[in-house]
């Protein structure tokens, strides 16, 4: 079914925000807001399949979501549970008279049902929701309104998985700035081209660095402290780790006993990333 201007250029619009919103709620309260608008429906509805094949409901328009939420959708139960169950879209003009509605929805949000368009949310073809309107309010739903949800469910498909995957990133990242701060040692971690991508907490305070931007050449991080440059560019040059060696330093006039150990960064196929450096002020043991 080929789409008209308006479904093009709705869609266009929907695409210019979809990838740029990282919150599955507020990502679906855009959609649902923008296409019930559009679509001249009474409710719509973005529904996230959950593991034990219920449905949560993230947003809602012409209802109060709270209220759905107290509700429960399971999957292979009403128009929903039939489009997560068989993976397709459908189209329904009289859902009184349809085996496939579930009317129980309307009696416990006094909503009356008199026309269907939904669609699955899919991402690497894995149902992760549906996308429901209801109740054309100027004619009936249309073909290319259900054509164009279902293009557009394969995209919020798309930015869910993104979205599922930028949160992974954050929280391994926070683990890992706990495991890094949380060292009694210094930690400097530089690339193979000498900039520094990382100082712990430690590593500042032993150095007497103050605040970094990474990313910036240690050479001019280290300025005050050229014999530890030496040391860094001594073990980003080594093919094995440099274990348990010291060195005496003179950071702000006052001499410090450092001991450090050195590890080569190795990608999966063996490839040199950078290395890693560990030291401790060791003065007065």
């Amino acid at each position: 079914m080929a789409l008209g201007l308006f479904h093009f250029q709705l869609m266009y619009d929907i695409l210019q925000e979809l990838h740029f919103i990282y919150d599955e709620e507020k990502l679906a309260a855009y959609v649902v807001d923008k296409l019930s608008a559009a679509l001249n429906a009474e409710a719509g509805t973005v529904f996230r399949l959950e593991e034990n094949g219920d449905f949560y409901p993230l947003a809602a328009f012409g209802t109060s979501v709270e209220k759905l939420r107290s509700v429960q959708f399971k999957s292979g139960k009403g128009v929903v549970g039939w489009v997560i169950q068989y993976m397709q879209p459908v189209k329904v003009e009289n859902p009184a008279n349809d085996p496939r509605f579930f009317g129980g929805v309307d009696v416990f949000t006094g909503f009356k049902t008199r026309s269907i368009i939904a669609t699955p949310i899919v991402s690497k073809n894995k149902p992760r929701g549906v996308l429901e309107f209801l109740n054309r309010k100027d004619r009936p739903f249309a073909l290319q309104d259900l054509e164009m949800i279902s293009v557009l469910g394969r995209e919020i498909g798309i930015a869910f998985e993104n979205i599922h995957l930028i949160k992974e990133l954050q929280e391994r990242r926070a683990f890992q700035d706990a495991v890094t701060n949380s060292l009694s040692a210094g930690l400097l971690i530089v690339d193979q081209a000498g900039n520094l991508l990382e100082a712990n907490p430690q590593a500042r305070e032993i150095l007497n660095l103050g605040e970094l931007k990474v990313k910036q050449p240690v050479s001019s991080v280290l300025k005050s402290c050229p014999s530890f440059e030496a040391v860094i560019e001594l073990i980003t040059k080594a093919e094995q780790p440099i274990r348990r060696q010291a060195i005496t330093l003179e950071i702000n006039g006052a001499e410090k006993r450092i001991g450090y150990s050195g590890v080569p960064i190795l990608s999966q196929d063996g490839a040199r990333l950078g290395s890693a450096i560990l030291f401790q002020d060791i003065t007065n043991l």
